[in-house]
């Protein structure tokens, strides 16, 4: 091949304002008139999803799938004036001081703020699916109810075992796919992996009323990909040189040993490689300086810096040294051997889904261990070149060390989140006000998670102050609600009740946060001040469901049987919770409806995770039914639960109830 340039192979024009490809992140709606190739996927997606009442798209890794919806589908559907949300993720977008949240689902909590992504810290917390949709209803041009289409990226990422929060996980599915399967004005649509639609698949066909349809979108042809290729140049004021274009899309499809010899070429184009590639192709300028090399070292000199980059980050992340994590990428992922993942090994199951998320690797298991197989094979000859000296060093700044700890305390590794946050503490520069106050946060619920309230109330406090310092009253009431749940942890009620009280003061209006402080006062041993904030909330906003079940739970508590039913009733649009069946459990045994009091209570303790009010209801729902031993069995599991844990003012009763013979 002769030396030619590296723009003028493609025969440049005017220089143009920017280069034709993107890379390795998906497209978003800005980025909608360089989605080229997928007009026919978008059509055919979005009338199926507005016609379905569950869509399932799913894709090998790096097909495009998160591109198609942001750039392509979402943007058509409002074009024509759909009612459709933004594209929810079940992955934290936005730190909550979770010692304000008592009872919550992680996966619920973060599903809906990245669905409300306007003001998505407020009306929020405490809602379930159900509550959240009806609130979003809306009408068409004729008044009639408009269908809501809503849709959640990266379904795998809540289709694996979640450990110490599997049972909040296996409640988020449940409590999403009833949903799905009761509102028939609600258009679902999920987006995962290949690998894991037999997982879905399985879920969702345990909700036989539930009928869904597949959308499988495939990887580039050639064809397509050349047209793509050539439009995308194109639309930066160049015109492509179709010899040039065959031989990068050759090359892209072509696998080549440890000597470099090619194999049969792969049929298709990987739609990441091709943004990868091209980015590299026509990130520098046109000039005299820079001879093109043969497209295969090109090829290669791109897919490595992806890979080095990638695992670069991920090694940041993760804490890893890069000499040791690319030692265990070579024994594992270039050399294809199957193996468990050792008790001592740094490369723990977190770092294997990282690497899968961030489209490097798959890992299948199999006969009980897993073979790390690289995601496509042209990225095994970069690979095996890799130099981990060579990486480049990741500077991340504030906003990229609290993402990882954010991911990280989500992950339960409450060490690692711990770690980085302080990294991003120490990154964060004194104008970062926000920054801090969100990184502040974060420790503080590291901290009261693992018990440490002195540093927890230390942390939401200085929180507090940036946000003061922001004038945002939402969050510092948010931040004073948590604080005064450490101060009553510790024991300290005056302080608790003062801090409460001051953060109903900041926002008197927002109803979910009033929720809260309602469930705070309960934990503080305050009932006729928690009924009269939730009665508050009830009488000025019409039936919430959560302030009702609140209350409802309360009101069993305290022996209002009736009252409790009706509440816990009126509240039955949201998928009912393990502590308000427990409490229906209670009301019911209270009205002498034991049989009723016993179904009851058998799915609330399936579901109890380690609820304390939950295990307390089902031990006093125990003794009335006559059973000592199973309450005295139930009330030393309440004593000992910490998600959540026995309002203080409830332990007597427990401690008397375990005690009985």
């Amino acid at each position: 091949m002769s030396e030619v340039w590296l723009m003028t192979a493609f025969s440049a024009v005017p220089a143009a304002p920017r280069g034709p490809f993107i890379g390795a992140r998906p497209f978003e709606a800005h980025d909608e008139m360089l989605l080229f190739g997928r007009a026919e996927e978008v059509r055919k997606l979005t009338r199926t999803w507005q016609q379905r009442r569950l869509t399932i798209l799913h894709s090998d890794a790096g097909a495009g799938k998160t591109s198609l919806l942001r750039a392509g589908v979402v943007p058509a559907l409002k074009a024509g004036n759909a009612h459709v949300l933004p594209i929810g993720l079940t992955a934290p977008t936005r730190v909550w001081p979770v010692a304000a949240l008592p009872d919550h689902n992680r996966y619920v909590l973060a599903l809906l703020s990245s669905w409300h992504a306007v003001n998505a810290h407020t009306h929020v917390p405490g809602l379930s699916i159900d509550d959240f949709l009806q609130r979003r209803e809306e009408v068409d041009r004729q008044g009639r109810p408009a269908p809501t289409l809503a849709a959640i990226d990266q379904v795998e990422l809540f289709l694996r075992p979640a450990g110490d929060n599997e049972h909040e996980r296996c409640a988020f599915l449940n409590e999403l796919l009833a949903t799905a399967a009761k509102r028939p004005r609600l258009r679902l649509l999920l987006s995962v992996r290949t690998d894991y639609l037999d997982e879905l698949l399985r879920v969702v066909k345990g909700f036989e009323d539930l009928q869904y349809e597949e959308f499988a979108l495939s990887p580039f042809t050639p064809e397509a990909a050349a047209e793509i290729v050539r439009r995308s140049i194109e639309s930066s004021g160049y015109r492509p040189a179709p010899s040039r274009t065959r031989e990068l899309l050759d090359e892209l499809r072509t696998i080549r040993d440890a000597m470099g010899r090619p194999h049969r070429p792969v049929s298709t184009v990987d739609p990441m490689l091709l943004q990868v590639t091209g980015t590299r192709l026509w990130s520098r300028p046109p000039g005299q300086d820079h001879p093109i090399a043969r497209m295969e070292d090109e090829v290669d000199a791109a897919l490595t810096e992806y890979c080095s980059a990638t695992l670069a980050s991920i090694a940041a992340d993760f804490e890893l040294l890069p000499a040791a994590f690319h030692a265990w990428l070579h024994q594992t992922v270039v050399s294809g051997v199957a193996r468990k993942l050792g008790s001592s090994e740094r490369i723990t199951a977190a770092v294997v889904r990282s690497l899968e998320d961030r489209h490097l690797i798959r890992a299948p298991q199999k006969y009980g261990l897993r073979m790390y197989i690289l995601r496509h094979p042209r990225l095994m000859a970069p690979l095996r070149r890799l130099d981990p000296g060579l990486w480049p060093r990741p500077a991340p700044g504030t906003a990229d060390r609290l993402r990882a700890a954010m991911e990280a305390a989500f992950d339960g590794e409450p060490e690692r989140a711990r770690s980085l946050a302080r990294k991003a503490a120490d990154a964060c520069s004194p104008d970062e006000l926000r920054a801090g106050a969100a990184i502040e946060s974060l420790l503080g619920s590291i901290a009261y998670e693992q018990h440490r309230l002195n540093e927890a109330a230390g942390h939401y406090l200085r929180a507090c102050e940036l946000y003061e310092a922001l004038r945002d009253n939402t969050a510092v009431g948010w931040l004073l609600a948590a604080a005064g749940r450490v101060a009553l942890d510790q024991g300290r009620q005056r302080q608790a009740t003062g801090m409460l009280r001051a953060a109903v003061e900041r926002v008197p209006h927002d109803v979910t946060l009033q929720t809260s402080l309602g469930q705070n006062f309960w934990m503080a041993g305050e009932p006729q001040a928690a009924l009269a904030v939730l009665n508050n909330v009830i009488n000025r906003e019409g039936n919430v469901p959560e302030a009702r079940r609140t209350r409802g739970e309360m009101l069993a508590d305290l022996g209002d049987a009736e009252s409790a039913l009706r509440d816990i009733g009126q509240a039955s649009s949201r998928w009912p919770q393990p502590s308000a069946r427990a409490a229906r459990a209670l009301a019911l045994a209270t009205l002498s409806r034991t049989e009723e009091a016993d179904r009851e209570l058998a799915g609330a303790v399936a579901d109890a995770g380690d609820s304390g009010p939950v295990y307390l209801r089902a031990a006093r729902v125990r003794m009335i039914s006559g059973d000592p031993s199973d309450a005295a069995r139930y009330a030393e599991l309440a004593i000992l639960a910490t998600h959540p844990p026995l309002p203080p003012h409830q332990h007597g009763t427990a401690r008397r109830l375990s005690e009985e013979p």
